[in-house]
Order: C-alpha cells, then sequence, then structure tokens
C-alpha cells in the first residue's frame, strides 16, 4: 500500500511529460512547418476541383484511420476486465472461484498487489503507443499541404491532430484508475456466473 502514492505519481508524470513532448510538441512542430509551406505558396501534383477533393478525401482518410487505431490499441491494451485477467492469473487466482470472494484472503490480496505492475507496464506502453501515433496526423498535414491542397485543407488535418491529443489526454484519468485499483488489489475480473448469468438473460430477453 505505501508504494501506491509513489507509483501513481511516477505514472502522472510519465504521461503527462509524454503527452506534452511525444504529442503536442510534435503537433506545434508540424503546424510551423504547414505555416512555412503555405507561405512559400508550394505547387503540388493535384490540380483542379475534383483531384483536390479526392486527395482531401484520401487525406482525412488516412488521419482518421490513426485516429481510430489509436482507439482500438488504447481499448485493447488497457482494458480493465483483460488487465483484472491478467493480473488474476499471474497471482494464482483460482479460476473456479468468484475472484471478489477469493480476493479477500490478506495473502491473496497482497499477491494482486504484486502483480500491479503488469497494469502499469501496459498502461504506459499504450499511452506511449498512441501518442506518438498522433505525431503520424500532423505529418499528413504536412503532406496535404506538399500536394498542393488549399491550406485550409491541412488546417482541418491539424484540427483533428488536436483533437485527437485530447482524446488522448482524456484517457490519463481512466489509466490512473485502472492504476489505483491494481495497486490496491482491487482490480478484478467479474465473476464467470455472473457473465454466464446476464448472457442467459440476455439471450432470454431476445427470444422473446
Amino acid at each position: 500500500m505505501a508504494r501506491q502514492p509513489t507509483e501513481i505519481e511516477a505514472l502522472r508524470r510519465h504521461l503527462t511529460y509524454r503527452w506534452i513532448s511525444w504529442g503536442i510538441v510534435p503537433l506545434l512542430v508540424c503546424a510551423l512547418v504547414v505555416g512555412v509551406l503555405a507561405l512559400w505558396g508550394v505547387d503540388g501534383p493535384v490540380e483542379g476541383k475534383q483531384q483536390t477533393r479526392l486527395a482531401f478525401e484520401i487525406v482525412l482518410g488516412v488521419s482518421a484511420a490513426v485516429f481510430l487505431a489509436g482507439f482500438y490499441i488504447d481499448g485493447h491494451w488497457t482494458g480493465s476486465q483483460r488487465l483484472a485477467r491478467r493480473i488474476f492469473r499471474e497471482a494464482g487466482g483460482d479460476e473456479d472461484r468468484n475472484p471478489a470472494s477469493w480476493a479477500q484472503s490478506t495473502a491473496h490480496r497482497t499477491a494482486l498487489q504484486e502483480q500491479a505492475d503488469i497494469a502499469l507496464n501496459s498502461i504506459r506502453a499504450s499511452a506511449d503507443a498512441i501518442t506518438l501515433m498522433g505525431s503520424a496526423i500532423g505529418l499528413v498535414a504536412i503532406v496535404t499541404v506538399i500536394m498542393g491542397l488549399p491550406s485550409v485543407h491541412a488546417l482541418q488535418i491539424l484540427v483533428l491532430g488536436l483533437a485527437y491529443q485530447f482524446f488522448v489526454f482524456s484517457r490519463h484519468h481512466y489509466y490512473i484508475r485502472i492504476a489505483e485499483a491494481a495497486l490496491d488489489g482491487q482490480l478484478l475480473p467479474s465473476n464467470k456466473d455472473e457473465d454466464d448469468g446476464d448472457k442467459s438473460r440476455r439471450a432470454s430477453s431476445a427470444g422473446r
């Protein structure tokens, strides 16, 4: 329990530093490059309204794909139930028992706390990955200008990049909650019997 404040504070610093240095700063650099290229009036290969529209759909699609990929990766790596199951298994949890009942033992709760690094490491890895991925959106904005698309299109891509970084930042509160639960030995998988009961009730309702 004594390690929790230190671990949580270290995690907060890690998340904030990575978000600023790997997310916001690269996006600002990309915005600066876009501004310089726009002032120079770079002539790209794209000409005409039809080509411009198609090219913008492509760059917007790439940016949106990065956004969705980040969303998927983070949900997969830091899903509470996935992390809880991993911690439960590594702590020697009895999968035939209700996890909450099993964790009432002091020894079992200590075993869960000792495996908290599983959650912390997954959180750091996911946060680092999705934050760095956001830089790709800034690079797409630069490519947009180089292709000869109007500066307003590049600006739209940059706004999307900023929205992506705010999405990353919004996940920090969730990360901290998961980390606190893991360090307290309270990050537990749902009861298998309850899950089976919920599925049966949903199937019964659907069949009516």
